[in-house]
């Protein structure tokens, strides 16, 4: 499919000077939304589907994991590089080319005839949903006045955090149904129809806007970053299920050397007058700084909830994928709930919804080991109703907020660069939290089977997770209530 040329539509190079709103944001928004929504959803989708996909194509353990694995560190290793393209090249344009290249890799993973046809193809996803994800939090940054954005960016947790529930209910939806006999290729083929009406409703509805700061791509600073993220999360993606071989923690030991050499890069490039990948000014921005140290805590143990509390109920309760999938409903309404009605709540009470919202989240967690103890082998969904209720209103105050007040005073030109920070440290922080909590899970419970084991385990492992919370807690203390009426140069 043609991407049509960036021209056809204004440019917004300055929307901070915007008068006049543009009619039609709320369209701009639900066209990048989708998008958003298909990058995060096959980030969770495959797991329920690995042993349909293992025993269809015959496909060894390594392979099976590398399915995952190609997708989770392409997408996160070209985040930075995607957010710089559309300041560079306009993020219409790239949000399109993205979302386009996307749906041609889901048909490739659908059709695919053996595990290196699916890997290939999934690393071309992750590379597509890199191109496209960072240019939705900079298109909404750019579009909406700042006095919308909070509205418009606890729209976008809203669907982040539906993608990643609807990724393990919608997969095991799909594979049980065995729609035409084609067992687990559904999973794929779903996104071709809302990628292609995605394409339509971008070429529509989107305008450009590019950085006038942003002339051309550091291709050093990409190399660099490359390779200081794939020492990173390879690791951590790997690790566990490798059982933590001398190369782990080789790699994991490089990656802040090499970090630091892309620091001294982005500077010499800077001094001379080039074009960063990253706007080291960012790290300047007190409420960025902390607010990214806040992301990294608290997207830790949110990825981690899912992957503990679901082999929890599957493996240490006996519950089946879509009995374990359809428990989380009550979290999905809380979440839905709560992040729709953050937008109201905020202006009131600011940044300090983020702290009710860790309160509510640390309450959740402390309610769902006090009653796994109470109720043993004969817990129920419907016990864990009133926790999972809890925990979901917490993080749905928390993540719209959050993502907003990361945001709230990045000006226009560096909005690319931002969004690629932001995003890399979420996925980065998703791979973390899933490895070490995951590791600290699997290590307290050991080879023991019993479900008094997997309590025990449990109540370790999110031990941790409350103590992510707290940290959150209290550095969000340290941001202005309201952020915004800060002028931070």
């Amino acid at each position: 499919m043609k991407v049509p040329a960036a021209t056809t539509s204004p440019i917004i190079a300055h929307p901070v000077a915007f008068d006049a709103p543009d009619p039609g944001r709320w369209r701009s928004l639900a066209v990048v939304l989708a998008g958003a929504f298909l990058a995060g959803l096959d980030f969770f989708i495959v797991n329920v589907s690995i042993p349909s996909i293992r025993a269809s194509l015959n496909a060894t353990f390594a392979e099976v994991q590398l399915i995952i694995a190609s997708y989770g560190l392409t997408y996160a290793v070209f985040l930075i590089s995607g957010g710089r393209l559309g300041d560079i090249f306009g993020r219409r344009r790239m949000f399109m080319w993205g979302i386009t290249a996307f749906t041609g890799a889901s048909l490739l993973c659908g059709l695919a005839p053996s595990p290196i046809f699916l890997i290939a193809a999934r690393a071309l996803q992750g590379i597509s949903g890199a191109l496209l994800f960072p240019q939705v939090l900079s298109i909404i940054q750019v579009t909406f006045p700042q006095r919308e954005r909070a509205k418009a960016f606890g729209l976008f947790g809203t669907v982040i955090g539906l993608s990643s529930f609807s990724g393990n209910a919608l997969g095991g939806i799909l594979v049980s149904a065995d729609l035409f006999g084609l067992s687990w290729r559904p999973i794929f083929l779903i996104n071709l129809p809302i990628g292609l009406l995605t394409v339509l409703g971008a070429a529509k509805f989107l305008k450009e806007s590019h950085s006038p700061k942003a002339r051309r791509l550091d291709l050093g600073g990409v190399a660099i970053m490359t390779l200081a993220l794939t020492l990173l999360l390879y690791p951590l993606i790997q690790g566990r299920e490798a059982g933590w071989p001398t190369w782990t923690f080789v790699c994991l030991a490089a990656f802040l050397p090499v970090l630091i050499v892309f620091v001294q890069f982005e500077k010499r490039v800077t001094a001379n007058g080039g074009s960063p990948l990253m706007e080291l000014s960012l790290f300047h921005n007190r409420v960025f700084v902390i607010g990214l140290f806040s992301g990294v805590c608290f997207f830790s143990g949110a990825a981690a909830f899912f992957l503990i509390s679901t082999v929890f109920l599957q493996n240490g309760l006996a519950y089946s994928a879509r009995h374990a999938g359809l428990t989380f409903l009550w979290f999905a309404i809380a979440f839905l709930g709560s992040s729709l009605a953050s937008v109201r709540v905020q202006p009131r009470l600011g940044s300090r919804i983020i702290n009710l919202g860790a309160a509510l989240m640390i309450s959740g967690l402390t309610g769902l080991l006090w009653i796994t103890s109470l109720r043993g082998t004969s817990l129920s969904s419907l016990d864990l109703a009133p926790v999972l209720l809890i925990y979901g209103t917490g993080q749905g105050f928390v993540m719209p907020t959050l993502i907003n007040t990361i945001l709230i005073n990045i000006k226009g030109h560096d909005a690319g660069s931002a969004s690629g920070v932001l995003s890399t440290v979420q996925q980065a922080s998703f791979a973390t939290g899933v490895a070490v909590i995951g590791t600290v899970f699997f290590s307290a419970l050991g080879k023991l089977g019993s479900t008094d084991a997997f309590i025990r385990a449990l109540r370790v492992a999110f031990s941790v997770n409350i103590c992510l919370l707290l940290v959150t807690f209290v550095l969000i203390l340290q941001i202005p209530r309201f952020p915004a009426r800060e002028q931070i140069h």
